[in-house]
């Protein structure tokens, strides 16, 4: 199985594809969609959604898993950061492809064990992981995260889920 996550943005997009066989993880890709905070947002969601449904496309992604939306103290922020999620997400069902959502929390305690768990902490959780001694910027560490995150918790979706 091979999860797409993404650690959304319209400045800084982070984007992770992880298989797994077994319990093993093997890293296939990362970057970071790096975007202008002066270009028109219009631009920007294409920009994002195109990059999303190419790398589903080139790397065979069999689900995609991003994070939830947090409250942030501005809220303009919010709904910037809730925008470009809703083109990754719009690219991903464009594609045909499943998505899942996770909170910050969840996938921090998923790679790290510890929800509260910083940048740096992460990232280096997910270069273990992965086999890769240091994944930067953190926006793709994070992004690699996302997908280990559903990997961990497919099983309970296979069973239990009705999604």
């Amino acid at each position: 199985m091979r999860v797409l996550g993404i650690d959304p943005g319209t400045v800084r997009m982070g984007v992770g594809v992880v298989e797994t066989k077994g319990s093993a993880y093997k890293l296939v890709h990362y970057d970071v969609l790096k975007l202008s905070s002066s270009e028109a947002m219009t631009l920007r969601l294409g920009k994002i959604f195109n990059f999303v449904k190419k790398t589903i496309s080139e790397y065979n992604v069999d689900a995609v898993s991003i994070e939830d939306v947090f409250v942030a103290v501005n809220p303009r922020s919010a709904l910037k950061l809730g925008q470009g999620r809703g083109a990754a997400i719009a690219a991903a069902v464009d594609m045909g492809v499943e998505v899942f959502e996770y909170t910050p929390r969840e996938i921090k305690q998923s790679v790290s064990s510890f929800g509260g768990a910083g940048k740096e902490q992460v990232a280096q959780m997910v270069g273990y992981l992965v086999g890769v001694k240091d994944i930067r910027p953190f926006d793709a560490a994070d992004a690699i995260a996302i997908s280990i995150c559903h990997i961990n918790r497919r099983p309970y979706y296979d069973c239990c889920s009705k999604r």
